[in-house]
Formats: structure tokens, sequence, C-alpha cells
């Protein structure tokens, strides 16, 4: 029973993450955090054995915890000496309030601090709901997804198609009118969110690529035939997906998305080209195929990259604007200022170049957290990277290439991309995309062992004929086969 309860959950929360400006508004954010509640309250009331190592168990603990710490009162003698809170002691000298008895917390603002653990319900109830799941479940899962990028992209189009006036950015106001943003109000968010599902989708083709009955296919013939059957149409499907994306990425007409688009295709040809449909049934050709095919793919977007990319218009700021984080780090180091503080105390730092502008995110999410979180950030942040690069050893080294493997493998090049792409932005600031990345990761870290298991036993099964026993052939020495086994059935989780 938990298994559907919360593959309906996720498919709720996928679903409905982007609709309203990818859930920034204070209404659609509060609903994303009850069904996060919800799914987190499903799985643990099922009590699951094994779902997190013991690993990520402390990261997600760490995660939920340190926010909390920070609400902690602590009284004014101690607040005094905390670093980097002479000015808002300063201001409460001037404003008459440091006469009365009041604690403080770590947080400068514990308000916005107890907003950023209410949010960080989200990624953590999507990522052990996802783990919780077998492969079958986050496939269909991963086939949803797909299906909302797809129509984010083609809504992107017909944005960009009916120019700035368009009724179709949904009342919106965007600085990135004319290009295409979806339902979200920065084209770089939606580029984010095409740049982490496009992998899953090269994935998903490549290995439907020549997929026959679990047979390798020797003759031509016959692999021309394949694209006539139902796996061929698959392939076709996805292989027009993959080209949607693509083409909805140009369009959001982000630098940082498109350069990014280039280096996912290749890295996605360089892991999948030597194992196309799983084992490679096109031999060298198709992988020398494949890799023409991807280089090309790369080589064609750097024009589209020079025509169609636009700056910016923080792009010159933002090194001003990491500057004046990076100073905002040092003063309150090594505590921060507090989860979800940043656009209450950056101001402190602003420098007069970016006086026009109200700057609620450091475009990068990487000194953003510092900022807020100090030491303690940095320490998290270095142990998550840690156990995503660690889990690309466990799965880089599995012996068995199945539909599963190629979507955590694509899962995992999602990720790295997004990883690269929160220096220069805010995208896992974004609720509709920290949703996407926990599931991905999710997928990612997720044990496919069971699934190796299953495929190695099928083909002992199919090698080893059984014995009949009691037999003439049986007793005189001889081997008779026996009927079909239901381990010789093929899975579906791994054709």
């Amino acid at each position: 029973m938990a298994q559907p309860a919360v593959t309906a959950l996720l498919a709720l929360l996928l679903l409905v993450a982007p609709l309203f400006r990818s859930g920034q508004p204070p209404l659609a954010l509060l609903f994303l955090e009850l069904l996060a509640l919800v799914t987190l309250a499903v799985v643990l009331w099922n009590r699951p054995r094994g779902v997190l190592t013991a690993r990520e168990f402390l990261a997600l603990g760490l995660l939920l915890i340190i926010p909390l710490l920070y609400l902690i009162p602590l009284p004014v003698s101690v607040g005094n000496v905390l670093p980097g809170r002479e000015t808002y002691l300063v201001s409460l000298s001037l404003l008459g309030l440091d006469r009365f008895p009041v604690s403080l917390n770590l947080s400068i603002v514990p308000l916005e601090t107890q907003s950023a653990f209410l949010a960080l319900l989200l990624p953590v109830a999507v990522f052990v709901g996802t783990r919780a799941l077998d492969s079958k479940r986050i496939v269909t899962l991963v086939l949803l997804l797909i299906g909302i990028v797809a129509a984010e992209a083609i809504l992107g189009l017909m944005q960009f198609g009916g120019g700035k006036e368009s009724g179709l950015y949904l009342g919106m106001e965007s600085a990135s009118f004319g290009s295409a943003v979806g339902t979200y109000t920065n084209r770089n968010h939606l580029a984010g969110l095409i740049e982490m599902v496009l992998p899953v989708t090269l994935a998903l083709f490549l290995y439907s690529m020549g997929r026959h009955d679990h047979e390798r296919i020797r003759d031509w013939r016959r692999r021309v035939s394949f694209f006539g059957s139902m796996r061929g149409h698959a392939a076709f499907v996805y292989a027009v997906l993959a080209m949607l994306l693509l083409v909805g990425m140009i369009f959001t007409r982000s630098r940082a998305g498109i350069a990014l688009t280039m280096l996912g295709v290749l890295l996605a040809t360089l892991v999948f080209s030597r194992r196309i449909g799983g084992d490679n049934v096109y031999g060298p050709a198709g992988t020398v195929i494949a890799f023409a095919l991807g280089f090309g793919i790369v080589i064609g977007l750097a024009p589209v990259f020079d025509r169609f990319a636009e700056m910016d218009p923080m792009e010159d700021l933002r090194w001003t604007m990491f500057s004046a984080t990076i100073d905002g780090i040092g003063a309150f180091f090594p505590l921060g200022s507090g989860p979800g503080t940043y656009a209450a105390v950056f101001p402190a730092f602003q420098p007069v170049d970016l006086g026009q502008w109200f700057v609620n995110y450091a475009h990068n999410d990487y000194l953003q957290w510092l900022f807020e979180g100090g030491l303690a950030a940095a320490l998290l942040i270095a142990w998550l990277l840690g156990l995503y690069f660690f889990q690309w050893v466990k799965v880089w080294t599995r012996d068995v290439w199945s539909r599963f493997r190629f979507v955590q493998v694509g899962a995992g090049i999602g990720l790295f991309l997004m990883l690269l792409h929160s220096l220069v932005d805010y995208n896992l600031h974004m609720p509709a995309n920290m949703v996407y990345f926990a599931f991905l990761a999710g997928i990612f870290f997720s044990d496919s062992h069971a699934e190796a298991a299953i495929a190695r036993r099928r083909r002992r099964k199919r090698h080893t004929p059984d014995l009949v026993v009691g037999s003439p052939q049986t007793n005189a020495g001889s081997v008779q086969p026996s009927g079909p086994h239901p381990e010789q059935i093929p899975n579906p989780l791994l054709d």
C-alpha cells in the first residue's frame, strides 16, 4: 500500500511544483510543503528498511537540524560577541530597544530561517520518497517528468513565438520576456530544468536503440527492421522529446543553460555510446556513429549559442555581487547570518554599483549558503558533494547496464550540470527545481543491486538447463531441458 501512495504523492508534487511561478508564491509553496509533509509521513509510517544509508541519513539529518539550531534563543550577553552582529546591535541601540531584556538567536532574522527550514522539507521528502520506491515505479515517474519538461518547452516556444506582449507569459512580470520561460519567472530556471532532464531523455533513447527480445542483433536487415517495432517507436519518441528539449533550451536564450546543455550532450555521448541498447548491439560502428552524432550536435550548438544566447542584465554585476557576498561571509564567519536571511542582511554589504537593484539572491548558491550557514554550511556542502562523487564509483562499477542503470547515470549527469549551473545562478533556491533536483538525486542514489542480481540469475538460467529428476536420460548421465522457468521470463525493468 505504501508504494502506490508514495508514487501518487510524488507524481502530484512533480506536476504541481512548476505550475504557479515555479512554486514561489506563498500559497503555492505552502501547498508543496504540506504535500511534502504527507509524503514523509506515509514513508515513515510504513517504516521501510534500508531506504537510506547511514551516510545519507546523517546528511539529511544535518540538513534539517542546522536551521533549527539557528532558532535557539541566546542571552544578549552571548549575542554581543557573535561575529557580524555589531550593526544589528547598533540598530537596536538607536531604536532604544537595547534597554529591554530581549533574547537573540544565531539567525539575524529568525522568521526567515523558519521559512527556510520549512522549504527544506520539499527536497528531503522527495528524496526519501523516491528512495522508498522500486525501479519500475521510479521509471514511471521519470516518464511523467519528461512529459512535464516537454510541456514546459512547448509553452516556452509558444511564448517566444508570440513576442514580448504574448498572453502566454501568464501575467508574469519578468526581465526574461522575449525568451522561453514556461511557467517560471526566469529563463535561467527553465534552462536549469531542461538541462537536468535532457541527459535522462538521451539515456532512455540510447537504451531503446536496437533492443530486440534480449538478443544481440548481428544482421543489419534485422537492425533496420527494429525501427518498425514497438521498441523502435519508443526510441523514436525519445529522440523527438530530446530534440524538443534541445530546441526549448535554445529559445530560453540562457547562456549558462545552452553551454551546459552542450556539455551534457557531450558527457552523454562519452558515457552511453559504447552501451547502445544496453550491450552495444550495433558494435564498433554504432559507437563511431554515436560519437559523430553527439559531437555533431555540440559543434552545431556552438553558433546557436552565439546567435541566441542573451546576456543577463545582472551578468556584468555578478562579480561585484560575489565580492560583496564574500565580504559578508567574512563578517559572519564562522556562524553565518542564518539560513534564509541573505535578502534581509545583504543590503548592509551592498556596494553602490548595485544600488538600483534589490538583491534577493547571490546568483551563486554556494556563496549564499556560506553567507547564511558559515562553517556548518561549508562542511555540509563538502559532505554532500563527497557522497555524490562516491556514488559515481558505485554506479559505474556495476556490471549490468539495465534500463534503470541508464536512467540512473543520466540522472547523475543532470545533477552534475545543475551543480555547475549553481555557480552562476540560484536554481536550487527555486521550489520547483529543488523538487526535480531531489527526485533525480533519489534516482541516482538508488541501489539497483537487486535488479543486477535478477539479471545475473536470468542469464544463468538461460544457459543452464534444468535436470528432470528420475528421467532415463538423467540417470544415464545426460541432461534434458525442462520447461520455461519463471526466472527466464524477461523482466520489463531490465529490457
